[in-house]
């Protein structure tokens, strides 16, 4: 069972890291260089709607990802030490 839920959670984060890389990369990461110019945000495309969401929404289950692994780390380690003493 958690073989297959890590095979899902593997492809999920494949598939956002080839769509942010298609789109983010290449159509609204240029616009994030510096200083943000938020009035460029009303001309976008659809295209780019989907690129500035993708590209956000992958930071931010990253960010949730990472936290949620040093938590766990933490979890174990304390568990470890428990358990050694």
């Amino acid at each position: 069972m958690a073989s297959k839920r890590h095979n899902y959670l593997l492809q999920i984060l494949t598939v956002y890291t080839v769509i942010s890389g298609i789109y983010g990369m290449n159509l609204v990461i240029h616009n994030w260089e510096g200083k943000i110019a938020w009035n460029k945000l009303s001309h976008y495309t659809i295209f780019e709607y989907i690129a500035l969401f993708v590209a956000l929404s992958g930071i931010i289950i990253s960010t949730v990802m990472a936290i949620q692994a040093v938590r766990s780390y933490i979890r174990a380690k304390k568990r470890s030490k428990k358990n050694y003493l």
